[in-house]
């Protein structure tokens, strides 16, 4: 009988993950929330408030389990990639700067306001504890849990919007950083505060215990996937490498997330084939994805809203305050630029997982006061789940990362006509018919449509030697060089750079804005595609054109990657 509830289950979780992502589509709002709604709404706390059965009872959620945990496991994984030493050498200390201003003043926020509420307000304590020793501990607990961000929403809508740069590349680490920091402290936390008898070799087991287990899991899938060449072996590599982490962690009683955060680092710092195993997983991470925000919308406790109360009211604001005044002071300290400060404390609002797991581990072991804190959590997470991945969405935006391309072709969709014909002329094709009538292409599409505005540009000061290091974490081999006012002044090719190699004396004397390049080429915003592609078959040793309107020609709007090119045209051509 299980059987079959499972069964009715798992195609309401997908056919509702289609209904929820199109209905999100045309409500214009990301997938991941689509997902969340549809299963929030077969859930059993929607169905009971409305006094209809759900298709997911606890023990078909319990059996599902296994679906969320591998797609979890998944998604630390590809966090932990983010961690690459070569990303970490290029900001050196300033990435750990950003991430301890961001921490540290959310966690402190929280704990003062969520502290002061209950010594002040509520005036609630625990047996064998007075009501400033219950404050303290509730501040402290519910500060460390707010640090944590939810990796999966924020994952799903990178890739969904096709973000990328550098305050995508940011965010991705501080997510990973995030969730590093906070399930040690709540180890630690925990330890100090409830473990009195608990001996210092089992906290050591608890810290360390899971990254271990990563690395060792890393280094032997490293050594494994040196050994393949097909794309479907990479597939199953990671899938039986995700499955592996998840059952060791349970039997060993290690935290699973930790595991998988470190498994991925390790893969992205050890197997020269990393990034054929990322692009594996990629193709087959979807679907699990999918199922796991579904039954993540199935296990919102709406309920919980309605005993939140006025603590959960002050976490979710304090929270909020923090993640936006903590990015800006991390950026700061770690001297970021002003898209990094404006927009990615925006981009760190969503939770979700990892707060509910130190929750409810909180409750075990701390059944007094781990109740109340849980119920504000699952309260807020409520809350931050679905605005959560809005606002990574509006950042990304914001931050110039995301081509605009990308959001009107979501946007976009057939209506019911439309749809026919396409259909109808498909199967008239198939069968030999003629041709007829076909649809145009949805407009002319322009440069700026597609352009990536976040532009990681060179100043034309930059010594020779720290231009060297700034070639050796980039992606790119053709460099936009700006003056101390931000004006464009041109480009700096890689063969120039080579060309010095070989002068060490004369490099000494070398700055960025020697060897720029004043007659470069570009592309308009104004411009179709066909032109930019053109271009590029034309010069198919460049990868990417500054672009740069006529009318202010000393303004650098942004850059046109060919990536993007050949992606808009797979968009808007029929069948793609």
């Amino acid at each position: 009988m299980l059987y079959l509830h499972l069964l009715t289950a798992f195609s309401f979780i997908l056919l509702g993950a289609l209904i929820g992502g199109r209905l999100a589509v045309v409500l214009r709002i990301p997938r991941v929330t689509g997902y969340l709604l549809a299963g929030m709404l077969m859930g059993p706390s929607f169905s009971g408030w409305l006094g209809l059965p759900t298709p997911f009872t606890k023990d078909v959620r319990t059996e599902l389990s296994l679906i969320t945990d591998i797609a979890l496991a998944l998604i630390m994984l590809s966090i932990g990639g983010q961690l690459q030493t070569e990303n970490l050498r290029r900001w050196k200390h300033r990435i750990l700067l950003f991430s301890f201003g961001e921490t540290a003043v959310t966690a402190g926020l929280v704990a003062m306001a969520t502290g002061l509420c209950n010594q002040f307000i509520l005036g609630y304590h625990i047996p064998g504890l007075n009501v400033i020793e219950t404050s303290l501990m509730f501040g402290l607990f519910l500060g460390v849990i707010s640090i944590a961000t939810a990796p999966a929403a924020t994952l799903m809508v990178v890739r969904e919007c096709e973000a990328d740069g550098p305050v995508t590349s940011s965010l991705l680490t501080l997510v990973g950083l995030n969730n590093l920091i906070c399930v040690s402290l709540f180890t630690l936390l925990s330890h100090i505060l409830l473990g009195a008898q608990t001996d210092l070799l089992l906290l050591v087991q608890q810290l360390l215990g899971p990254v271990a287990l990563g690395i060792t899991l890393g280094f032997l899938t490293a050594l494994w996937g040196q050994r393949m060449e097909q794309t479907t072996e990479f597939k199953l590599l990671l899938l039986g490498s995700a499955a592996t982490c998840i059952t060791l962690a349970g039997f060993f009683r290690l935290d699973p997330m930790l595991a998988g955060l470190a498994l991925g680092a390790t893969l992205a710092n050890s197997s020269p084939k990393w990034h054929r195993l990322l692009r594996a997983l990629k193709q087959v991470d979807y679907p699990l994805y999918v199922c796991f925000f579904v039954l993540a919308g199935a296990n919102l406790h709406l309920e919980s809203l309605a005993h939140i109360g006025l603590m959960g009211i002050v976490y979710v604001v304090a929270r909020t305050a923090g993640k936006l005044l903590g990015a800006r002071w991390g950026a700061d300290l770690g001297r970021f630029g002003d898209r990094e400060k404006a927009w990615i404390g925006l981009t760190l609002l969503a939770q979700a997982g990892v707060a509910i797991g130190l929750a409810l581990n909180l409750r075990r072991q701390w059944p007094e006061g781990g109740m109340l804190v849980e119920t504000v959590v699952l309260g807020a997470v409520v809350i931050f789940e679905l605005i959560g991945p809005l606002a990574v969405r509006h950042g990304l935006v914001q931050a110039g990362e995301v081509p605009i391309l990308t959001l009107l072709y979501k946007r976009t969709s057939q209506n019911t006509m439309e749809g026919l014909h396409n259909v109808a002329h498909h199967f008239r094709s198939a069968l030999g018919l003629p041709e007829g009538h076909r649809l145009k292409d949805p407009g002319d599409i322009l440069v700026k449509h597609i352009m990536r505005r976040n532009v990681e540009a060179v100043r034309d000061s930059t010594p020779y030697n720290k231009l060297l290091q700034k070639i050796a974490h980039s992606r790119y081999d053709r460099f936009p060089v700006i003056d101390r006012e931000g004006k464009f002044i041109g480009m700096i090719n890689y063969t120039e750079i080579r060309s010095l190699l070989f002068e060490p004396s004369l490099a000494k004397l070398i700055v960025a804005g020697d060897l720029v390049s004043a007659d470069h080429l570009h592309v308009e915003p104004e411009q179709s595609l066909r032109t930019a592609l053109d271009l590029f078959h034309t010069h198919q040793d460049i990868s990417y054109f500054p672009v740069i309107d006529p009318e202010q020609p000393f303004e650098l709007q942004g850059v046109l990657n060919q990536n993007d090119v050949m992606a808009a045209f797979r968009k808007i051509e029929p069948g793609g």
